[in-house]
C-alpha cells in the first residue's frame, strides 16, 4: 500500500531557505538604497525651502545676506553667545518650522542646554535660557534638534569689530557657482565639513576624523559623505545640486575654494 507523502523534506525546505536567502541579498541592498534616495529627496526640498528663505532675507535687509558669525569677538554680547545672530535664526521666520534644519541622513550634534566645559555659555538674564552646540548659542525652544546643514560664512560677509556685516548679494560675481547652504557637520560649512557632513564637527577632526593620529584617507573620506557618496549644495543663484564627494575635493581645497568665493572676496 502507498501513502501520500505531505509536506516537504529537509533537502528541500533548505533549498527554499537558501532562495530565500540569496533574494534577501540581492533586495535588501536595494531597499537600503531606496530609502536613503527618499532621504535625500528630502533633503534637497529642505534645502531648497531655506535658499527660498534665504534670499526673502536678503530682499529684507537691503540685499545683505545672513552675516558671517565670529567666535571670539565682542565677549559676552558677542556673536557666539547671542542666539539670534545664528544664520538659521535669521532665516527661520520665512519658514514652517525649524525641523527643517535636521537632515533626514545626518548631523553630528543635538542641541543642549548645556554648554560644553570648554566654552562658557550666553547670560540667561540677557538671552533667556540657549541651547548650544559646537559651543554656540541657539534658541532654547530649539532644544533636541540636531542641526544637518552649514552655510557659508566667508560668502556671508565679515567682522567690523564691533559689528558682523552681511555682504551684498551684489557682490557675488558669479552667483551659479558660489554655495551658501549645503549639508555639513557644523552651522559652518567649511571645506571639509561640507564633504564629509557625517563626521567632521569642527577643529582638528576635520583633518583626523578617526581621532587615531592619521590623516584622512580617501575610504575615511567617502565613509563620512552623507548622501550616497555625495553632498547637497545650494547656490548663491538659487540652484540646488547634489555632488559627488570626489567631484569636489581637492587636497588644497581649491576646487570646493572656489565654490566658496576664493578670488572673489
Amino acid at each position: 500500500m502507498r501513502y501520500r507523502r505531505f509536506g516537504f523534506t529537509l533537502i528541500e525546505l533548505l533549498v527554499v531557505i537558501a532562495i530565500i536567502a540569496i533574494l534577501a541579498a540581492i533586495l535588501f541592498p536595494v531597499f537600503s538604497q531606496a530609502r536613503e534616495k527618499a532621504r535625500q529627496a528630502q533633503c534637497m526640498s529642505n534645502v531648497r525651502n531655506m535658499a527660498s528663505a534665504a534670499m526673502q532675507y536678503v530682499s529684507d535687509y537691503d540685499e545683505k545676506l545672513m552675516p558671517t558669525e565670529c567666535w571670539a569677538c565682542g565677549g559676552q554680547w558677542g556673536d557666539r553667545h547671542d542666539p539670534t545672530r545664528r544664520w538659521l535664526v535669521r532665516i527661520q521666520p520665512y519658514l514652517r518650522n525649524h525641523q527643517l534644519f535636521d537632515c533626514p541622513s545626518g548631523g553630528t550634534e543635538t542641541l543642549d542646554f548645556s554648554p560644553p566645559k570648554w566654552s562658557s555659555g550666553g547670560d540667561p538674564q540677557i538671552w533667556g535660557r540657549p541651547t548650544y552646540a559646537w559651543g554656540w548659542s541657539f534658541p532654547g525652544e530649539w532644544r533636541g534638534l540636531r542641526v544637518g546643514y552649514g552655510y557659508c560664512l566667508r560668502v556671508g560677509g565679515w567682522w567690523t569689530g564691533s559689528y558682523s556685516e552681511g555682504r551684498s548679494i551684489a557682490q557675488i560675481q558669479t552667483p551659479a557657482s558660489i554655495r551658501l547652504i549645503s549639508d555639513s557637520a557644523h552651522k559652518d560649512a567649511c571645506c571639509n565639513r561640507a564633504i564629509s557632513a557625517n563626521h567632521c564637527g569642527s577643529g582638528w577632526w576635520c583633518g583626523d576624523p578617526d581621532n587615531d593620529g592619521d590623516a584622512w584617507t580617501n575610504e575615511e573620506r567617502e565613509k563620512y559623505t552623507r548622501h550616497q557618496l555625495g553632498t547637497i549644495f545650494n547656490f548663491a543663484d538659487g540652484h540646488t545640486k547634489w555632488y559627488r564627494w570626489n567631484s569636489i575635493y581637492r587636497v588644497d581645497n581649491s576646487k570646493i575654494g572656489e565654490m566658496s568665493g576664493w578670488g572673489q572676496f
